[in-house]
């Protein structure tokens, strides 16, 4: 295996292979040694009660990732927390429990929190202030949590700070775009200011991952800020 191992919590960062600190009996040369694993466990498949098509999409997500910026997507609790999340939205799902999976990933309260500020960018504190309560964090998903993704998608990275500045105030003025797909409006964004500093746009729902009908709904959604995409 071509890796220098870095083990953090109780996995490899770079290739996810999972160290167990449990002893084998059955074979004497592991008795009171820690030992790694021979095979990679990806914590996603050791999951329950996650529907299919969710899993799927979290697998695509993160190859995807991992694809266009050239850096592994860490197998830990966290992180796997942050994708499934982000799928669940993405597949449209109205009825699904965060606090059902972190118990599934052994993540603390502290944890929840953090995985759902990196998910989306925006957390509202709950009152639930305990620590071994059993309710997440109230959460909104901003559309700035997709923008990285998709300047690096189509190639305009060295504008995301433009972009996001752009993203910001058209949520300042129009809140209710958080009650949309965050990642459709934020799609139209970064459409919008394409067609502004002429760069080609050509099959970008396909690149991008959204119906043309969704594109069209979610531009005129921001139509009404066309004036910020021309300073």
């Amino acid at each position: 295996m071509d890796c220098e191992h870095f083990i953090e919590g109780n996995s490899c960062i770079h290739c996810g292979l999972i160290v167990e600190n449990s002893v084998d009996e059955v074979l004497d040369f592991t008795r009171n040694c820690p030992k790694i694993s021979l095979g990679k466990t990806n914590i996603i498949d050791t999951l329950v009660d996650i529907p299919m098509d969710v899993i799927s999409k979290t697998k695509s997500n993160i190859r995807i990732k991992q694809e266009l910026t050239g850096k592994k997507v860490r197998n830990d609790a966290k992180n796997t927390f942050v994708e499934i999340y982000g799928a669940y939205l993405e597949c449209g799902y109205s009825n699904f429990y965060p606090e059902n999976l972190a118990a599934q990933l052994k993540l603390s309260r502290k944890d929840v929190n953090w995985c759902l500020k990196m998910a989306s960018g925006t957390s509202l504190i709950s009152k639930f202030a305990d620590e071994n309560s059993n309710f997440a964090s109230i959460v909104i998903l901003s559309p700035l949590a997709y923008l990285d993704i998709l300047c690096v998608k189509n190639n305009i990275e060295k504008y995301k700070e433009t972009i996001e500045q752009i993203t910001r105030e058209i949520l300042e003025k129009k809140d209710i775009l958080y009650s949309s797909r965050p990642k459709y409006i934020a799609c139209a964004i970064v459409k919008r200011f394409c067609e502004e500093i002429k760069v080609p746009i050509k099959c970008f729902s396909k690149i991008n991952g959204i119906s043309d009908n969704a594109l069209k709904k979610s531009s005129n959604d921001i139509k009404e800020f066309d004036y910020l995409f021309k300073r």
